[in-house]
């Protein structure tokens, strides 16, 4: 396999889907379009849902492109040698034209022709749709992987969870076959080693999905009137593969911004390996989100960005706290580069963004250290669970920073106590939930003659027009109804949205769950 730089991998796919007859198709924003049902953009496909249930593009059946997204789902994960915040989706359609058949072939092609990627065969495997009670088993693209060369046991049958798709819970969606590259020890996988059977020396690199489906609200699948093709092949992981590197970080995507960091920290990547990548990822997203015209706030997308934030930065001064300009020039230095890569509308304002941000998080930094030390001071052998709990609870004190804090004082913490309260809180959304939501309730008591929420947070994140229409209590949990509301409800795997609403009277109060039903949208708050 040769090696192959970010740029490169750029252009040869380029190079790649114009010789198969495919136009370019401009990305769009990293913020979702009001007509999706997500906060971000989450796939490449999703300008393109008219176009997969039949509309016809002006581009033609064959489309590609490079995509920004955004997924935040499994932020905490970010650290590890290959979860991202933001990344970029490479991406091919057919829309009604080709199907499984030329997707098998044209994957194998790009990934392992000398022309391309020359990447070995032996050292791919994949992994194709099972089958269940709304399909049958993908028999079909399993053939056309064994008809190219793939070896049967290298091919394994995996369930809807891993090998069926959609990038929402209401649109288009199908089963998909992915492709695996080795990353376990040793030149070559062992015979009989599979995705199924070896799944932790297998990295996923490029997924086809063959969109036939669409899945209402109900959960229904119900048949699409032409057959399409969505792939997305990560881009941040190909350049882990073909530069031949540990992780995504190590490749020239990142490498040169961790560098900076050991630079600003006086620390070497070694030692501080999840630190400095949190700090990399996270700052490369919130540059990239305030390029598309996203800024903190306490709703919505600007609420993410806010927490992407502030979550880089106390990592940042968790490596070392004493930087003379608070890390401006780090700063600097990020935007320069990620500029390089993508262009940048207006840098300064960028810098001001993150800065203006980071003089509201620093407050908060101050409060909680002065409450931290008081605590402290009442109990220096241990800070109780309750307390560490109310720090990060209701002040926004990242538990991170208690620990450290308390590292450095040699003062115990009670870390059980801790996880008994956060379970608690949990356990209290729990039985509401439960509560609310039983097969059988009464629910008149709660919603009678209440109207379905009008939901706004297509088109803003900020409203000052709603009406409020309930204010009650369930098993101790505040539960407010408005005829409007820019919030999110939960559902189908999207996340509710978190912000704050100040109600009339001038008291404000935190979001900390929106749940829906019969369309009326239930914000709990505390």
């Amino acid at each position: 396999m040769k090696t192959v730089s970010s740029q490169e991998l750029r252009n040869l796919r380029n190079k790649f889907r114009e010789s198969k007859q495919h136009k370019y198709l401009s990305e769009v924003s990293l913020i979702a379009d009001k007509e999706s049902t997500a906060m971000f953009n989450v796939a490449g496909m999703q300008q393109l849902i008219p176009y997969l249930m039949g509309k016809p593009h002006d581009l033609g059946k064959r489309v590609h492109n490079i995509q920004r997204c955004i997924r935040t789902v499994d932020i905490d994960e970010v650290g590890d040698s290959s979860h991202l915040t933001f990344f970029e989706m490479m991406g091919n359609r057919s829309l009604g034209d080709y199907f499984k058949k030329e997707a098998v072939e044209r994957s194998w092609e790009f990934l392992t022709s000398p022309d391309y990627l020359a990447i070995d065969p032996k050292k791919l495997a994949v992994t194709v749709f099972q089958g269940d009670e709304n399909a049958p088993k993908d028999e079909e693209t399993a053939m056309y992987w064994k008809n190219i060369g793939m070896t049967k046991d290298r091919i394994s049958y995996l369930p809807a969870k891993h090998n069926r798709w959609s990038p929402g819970p209401v649109w288009p969606c199908g089963p998909d076959t992915e492709i695996f590259y080795r990353v376990g020890a040793g030149d070559l996988p062992p015979a009989g080693s599979n995705v199924e059977n070896d799944e932790d020396n297998w990295m996923e690199i490029w997924n086809n999905v063959f969109m036939e489906f669409y899945r209402d609200e109900s959960g229904t699948l119900t048949k699409l009137k032409q057959q399409n093709v969505d792939t997305g092949m990560g881009f941040e992981r190909m350049c882990k593969v073909l530069q031949d590197k540990d992780t995504v970080y190590e490749s020239d995507l990142f490498l040169p911004i961790i560098q900076s960091i050991e630079k600003y920290t006086n620390l070497g990547y070694k030692n501080n390996q999840r630190r400095m990548r949190i700090v990399a990822d996270h700052l490369r997203t919130a540059i990239v989100l305030i390029n598309d015209g996203c800024i903190p706030s306490n709703v919505g997308a600007g609420y993410v960005l806010r927490m992407i934030i502030r979550r880089m930065y106390y990592n940042l001064i968790l490596l070392n706290d004493s930087v003379s300009d608070g890390y401006e020039s780090l700063f600097n230095e990020a935007i320069a580069f990620f500029g390089k890569q993508r262009k940048l509308t207006n840098p300064t304002a960028i810098l001001q963004a993150i800065k203006d941000e980071l003089a509201q998080f620093k407050k908060t930094i101050a409060n909680g250290s002065k409450l931290l030390q008081q605590m402290i001071d009442k109990n220096p052998a241990q800070l109780a669970g309750k307390d560490i709990f109310m720090l990060y609870d209701t002040y926004g004190f990242p538990v991170e920073l208690t620990r450290e804090i308390a590292s450095e004082k040699g003062i115990k913490l009670d870390e059980t106590g801790f996880q008994k309260s956060l379970e608690e809180a949990r356990e209290k959304s729990r039985q509401w939930t439960k509560e609310m939501f039983k097969k059988g309730i009464d629910r008149s008591k709660y919603l009678d003659g209440v109207q379905p929420t009008k939901f706004i947070g297509y088109d803003q994140t900020i409203s000052e027009s709603q009406k409020l229409i309930k204010d009650f209590e369930v098993d101790g949990q505040r539960v407010l109804i408005f005829d409007q509301t820019p919030f999110y409800a939960e559902s189908w795997g999207q996340t509710w949205d978190k912000g704050k609403i100040v109600l009339d009277d001038g008291t404000e109060v935190e979001v900390i769950d929106v749940k829906k039903y019969e369309w009326v949208f239930l914000h709990l708050v505390k």
